[in-house]
């Protein structure tokens, strides 16, 4: 099987998205991830036919394609044809066709992250979720609220002074498997960025056309960044990848989180505020401070520390 440069998007799916297309009437009006993982896949082999020639952007879709093809019939014939295929490339380009293929489950796994979003947003609008766990959990703080006054018989200023005198430890801690490099990451969420704007209903079409080659520049730049941390990290680099959450969620993500349960309080009939040293987040660290036995970094018996203090380590 064989497809030139011009195949049609509608080609370009991952395997769950293929799988959607054959059970159309279990897909919503609001799903999507068709959609989003095809106009990523589309974009990548553009890209990688613009580095690598169309031989090679043909020869990595026709593999996608039977990948595909099996998952669906699970034919051992399409399995040994897609061996052949892979055993007979050359070492240089064994290689580009792995990162290929571990760059497109990156894409995928970005689209299927924005249309989670995108559905739950939908589904709050409607208020239609079929059970409580499905509901995101921001949007479950007002119904808590009330259920405690109105099921469990707590009076408003119960709620009120058992919440502010009540504390959630987020505690980080560095991961070693987690080897993604943070660059790579933040060049993900850009992408998330676009590809959530690029299907807003408002969008015009100088502002799609501006954030599609925003899109296609972030999956290049992600593609030519090397995935794998070559060195071990050291305390300094665990600190960094741990003030990223700050610097990129949790700057805005608290405020927003304690903005909505100031809003939840008030619709329960409380119209006092939070108070700003109420400790209902906070964080703590141990990075830096959980290394194996070959470094001289340990983080002992000290436990968990708040963020910003010296652990010893």
């Amino acid at each position: 099987m064989s497809s030139s440069s011009a195949a049609p998007m509608e080609r370009h799916h991952s395997i769950d998205a293929q799988l959607r297309l054959l059970a159309p009437g279990k897909v919503s009006e609001d799903d999507k991830l068709v959609e989003y993982d095809a106009l990523l896949v589309d974009r990548f082999l553009d890209i990688l036919q613009d580095l690598h020639g169309p031989h090679l952007r043909e020869f990595v879709q026709d593999c996608y394609e039977v990948a595909a093809e099996y998952e669906g019939d699970r034919d051992a014939a399409r399995l040994d044809e897609l061996g052949g295929r892979l055993t007979g490339l050359a070492p240089a380009d064994s290689i580009v066709m792995a990162s290929s293929f571990s760059h497109m489950l990156n894409l995928a796994n970005l689209a299927e992250e924005v249309q989670i979003a995108n559905r739950r947003r939908n589904k709050l609008k409607r208020g239609d979720f079929a059970d409580e766990a499905s509901a995101t959990t921001e949007s479950d703080i007002e119904e808590t609220l009330k259920r405690l006054v109105s099921d469990l018989g707590k009076t408003r200023e119960e709620v009120f002074d058992a919440l502010k005198n009540q504390t959630v430890d987020l505690v980080f801690t560095a991961h070693p498997t987690q080897s993604i490099r943070r660059s790579l990451l933040q060049k993900h969420g850009r992408i998330r960025n676009c590809l959530r704007q690029l299907y807003a209903k408002d969008i015009t079409a100088d502002d799609k056309q501006e954030l599609d080659e925003a899109l296609q520049r972030e999956i290049q730049a992600a593609f030519r960044t090397d995935e794998i941390r070559r060195t071990q990290p050291t305390p300094q680099d665990e600190m960094r990848a741990g003030m990223s959450y700050f610097h990129e969620t949790i700057w805005k993500g608290v405020p927003k989180f304690l903005r909505r349960v100031d809003t939840a309080l008030k619709n329960i009939g409380i119209d006092e505020r939070l108070p700003y040293n109420a400790p209902l987040i906070q964080f703590s660290s141990w990075m830096g401070g959980d290394r194996d036995e070959s470094q001289s970094y340990t983080r002992g018996d000290k436990g968990c520390m708040p963020v910003g203090q010296n652990d010893g380590c």
